[in-house]
């Protein structure tokens, strides 16, 4: 995994990039085996500090994190958080569509006895006739 480090605003800290590479490291490395790139940019202004993370990944997937907070470490952390729920969906998306749900091919017992107990009325038999030209016709 490659990564690239920017400062704006403030000095440049080498234990807050090894702290950086280390979280993202571990949460990337949960959800994806291929190269992967990360943009990770610190920025300073009046009392708000910023984190803001790029994720480029192998098989062309994407992903844009911020968070601001009071102190570094703590946006950094945010940014882990919010990284982590981001890459977990796009996986269960991924694992959605490739096994789709298996539906109810048969409503279930008790859902005949509603529709037996059910009252139709004459007006619903002809807004479904008419339907049923329009589509047909």
């Amino acid at each position: 995994m490659q990564f690239r480090f920017a400062f704006k605003h403030m000095p440049s800290s080498e234990a807050l990039q090894e702290y950086a590479r280390n979280k993202i490291n571990t949460e990337v490395s949960k959800f994806s085996t291929k190269p992967i790139e990360a943009q990770v940019t610190f920025s300073v202004d009046k009392h708000k500090h910023t984190v803001v993370c790029s994720i480029i990944g192998g098989d062309g997937f994407s992903c844009n994190v911020e968070h601001v907070c009071d102190d570094m470490y703590g946006s950094v952390d945010h940014m882990i958080d919010k990284l982590s729920s981001q890459l977990a969906r796009r996986k269960s998306k991924l694992k959605d569509h490739k096994f789709p749900k298996k539906r109810e091919l048969f409503a279930s017992p008790d859902s005949e006895l509603e529709y037996a107990n059910s009252e139709v009325d004459a007006s619903d038999i002809l807004k479904f006739e008419n339907s049923l030209r329009r589509k047909m016709g």
